[in-house]
């Protein structure tokens, strides 16, 4: 008797998993039982409250700029106000830039602006950084560290499978399959906080201070950078020379095109064009010792090779740039990487006359 009972275990298990993965379905057991946040999570999950302050500051006739990038449109974020010459835009102008992200890719940027969507925000603007490094599929900051962190809706598990490589696409599928999988869902944590009326929110939720919390940092003129001519060889060599073998070992270690990647990429300015969105596609400034190390790998003027295709030449939404051209007068970095944020109104200002020639923008 005891011996058939035993057969009969693996039945109660499928079944347990089963029965699990259905009440999963449900939005508030979900909510009780699911993973507490990590870092690409909380970005997505604090965003809404960001755009909610936006749709405020439209309300209030001030036009906003959405900057989304890497810590190369990080520098943004230390003006608190950007001056803009009246030549160019008269009225006010906020620049959002809590949208910028540090070492990103643009899986978790077209993941941000579906969000913003969704949220029914629709910036005056987009800056949407191109920068070649994200185009590597071995770079350690690609979309690969940042899937295991979210737990995305059913809706945008679909809307992202054909993007992804095969093997991504067995994990969508098993995500899919298996709810209480995707949420990493506890059931003893689920029951306990239903039958109390609680979220898993409420003991950890917390939004993360790129997305929310972190507020615009005022310029500090202790943090100018050096200019290229005035670079001591201390200064030259940790600044310029082995900062950029830092970045050739985290973003360009050997360095293979991503389709994936690149996939995103296209669907993020397919999505500018679908919700008449403004946005100008433009490639930031880096010192010439590490743009010549860049270009030695992958072969550089990626924008125009695969950035200059996407883009129709009759956009009514956008328009691209590289102010890696030497057609600026910024000549102060902070490493090779990185320009001065002193640079940020002249960078600002040229966008922004990229911008006057879109069609849907006013």
């Amino acid at each position: 008797m005891n011996q058939k009972r035993i057969y009969l275990y693996p039945f109660f298990i499928i079944f347990f998993v089963f029965l699990v993965d259905k009440l999963v379905c449900i939005p508030e057991l979900r909510e009780a039982g699911r993973r507490a946040y990590k870092s690409g999570q909380n970005v997505l999950v604090g965003l809404p409250k960001v755009w909610e302050e936006d749709k405020k500051l439209q309300s209030e006739n001030t036009k906003v700029v959405v900057v989304t990038g890497t810590s190369r449109s990080d520098i943004f974020h230390e003006w608190e106000q950007i001056p803009v010459n009246q030549s160019t835009y008269t009225g006010p102008i906020y620049f959002e830039t809590r949208s910028s992200i540090k070492a990103s890719e643009y899986f978790l940027f077209y993941l941000m602006i579906q969000s913003m969507t969704k949220s029914g925000f629709k910036p005056d603007l987009l800056f949407l950084e191109f920068s070649e490094e994200m185009l590597n599929e071995n770079n350690v900051f690609s979309y690969k560290s940042k899937w295991q962190e979210l737990m995305l809706h059913e809706d945008e598990l679909i809307d992202i499978y054909p993007t992804f490589n095969f093997k991504y696409q067995r994990e969508i599928l098993s995500k899919l399959f298996f709810l209480s999988y995707n949420y990493h869902f506890s059931p003893t944590q689920g029951v306990s906080n239903w039958i109390k009326g609680k979220t898993a929110n409420d003991d950890t939720y917390f939004i993360a201070l790129a997305s929310y919390l972190n507020k615009k940092r005022p310029f500090d003129p202790k943090k100018i950078g050096i200019t290229l001519d005035n670079f001591s060889p201390q200064e030259y060599k940790d600044r310029i020379v082995d900062y950029s073998e830092s970045q050739r070992e985290l973003l360009l270690t050997n360095y293979t095109f991503s389709e994936t990647e690149y996939g995103f990429l296209k669907k993020i300015l397919q999505h500018a064009e679908e919700h008449n969105i403004p946005t100008v596609l433009w490639e930031p400034q880096v010192h010439p010792y590490y743009s010549q190390l860049r270009k030695s790998i992958t072969g550089g003027n990626l924008l125009e090779t695969f950035g200059r295709p996407l883009v129709n030449a009759n956009s009514k939404n956008i328009r691209l740039i590289s102010l890696n051209k030497g057609n600026t007068n910024c000549k102060t970095f902070v490493d090779s990487s990185h320009v001065s944020p002193i640079c940020v109104p002249e960078i600002a200002d040229k966008l922004l006359q990229i911008a006057k020639e879109i069609p849907n923008f006013k």
